[in-house]
């Protein structure tokens, strides 16, 4: 897999056997969407795999990226993307489930202006990970959770605290953007 736009463009990343990298097609249109909101931002990215969607983040100017990820392969292969693309410095890594780290950031009083979730598909995830989100307030007044998912799970346009702005399907993938409802 390789990064697609930024100043790491053509850059290789790893993937780790058995994860499902989200597609180049997708990728862009996420990325062509946020535009110019990334630059400067926060950013995190649950369920991170690969850490694609941060490194890509970082790529188009983030200030910096948390990556999340509960499987060991994957923090593994987050570790060595980070550090053989020269960005570790503006990284950082959580070997815990999302639910714990959305906690952990809230104790810590951390907020992110952009959150991506691309959660394993068929695992019913995005909805108790919303939850949590909203539980536990870690999303900056202005920001956006952006989510990818199987286009057949269960999701929620609106909730108490977000709602859907943005709903696009690529294939058997659906982008999904929420912003925090007005006070």
């Amino acid at each position: 897999m390789r990064i697609i736009l930024g100043s790491l463009k053509g850059r290789a990343i790893k993937v780790p056997l058995g994860i499902r990298p989200v597609s180049n097609k997708v990728k862009k249109a996420c990325f062509d969407i946020l535009g110019e909101v990334i630059e400067g931002k926060r950013v995190l990215e649950l369920f991170a795999g690969s850490g694609a969607l941060g490194i890509e983040a970082l790529s188009l100017g983030a200030k910096e990226a948390a990556f999340v990820d509960v499987n060991q392969k994957c923090i593994n292969a987050i570790k060595e993307n980070i550090f053989s693309l020269g960005i570790a410095e503006k990284a950082k890594v959580y070997h815990k489930d999302a639910a714990s780290a959305i906690n952990d950031f809230n104790v810590y009083r951390e907020k992110f202006d952009l959150i991506f979730l691309d959660p394993p598909y068929y695992e019913a995830k995005l909805i108790n990970t919303l939850q949590n989100l909203e539980d536990y307030d870690i999303l900056a007044p202005s920001g956006y959770i952006v989510s990818l998912c199987y286009i057949k799970d269960a999701y929620t346009k609106n909730s108490s605290k977000f709602s859907v702005i943005l709903e696009k399907k690529y294939g058997q993938t659906l982008l999904l953007v929420y912003a925090k409802k007005e006070a």
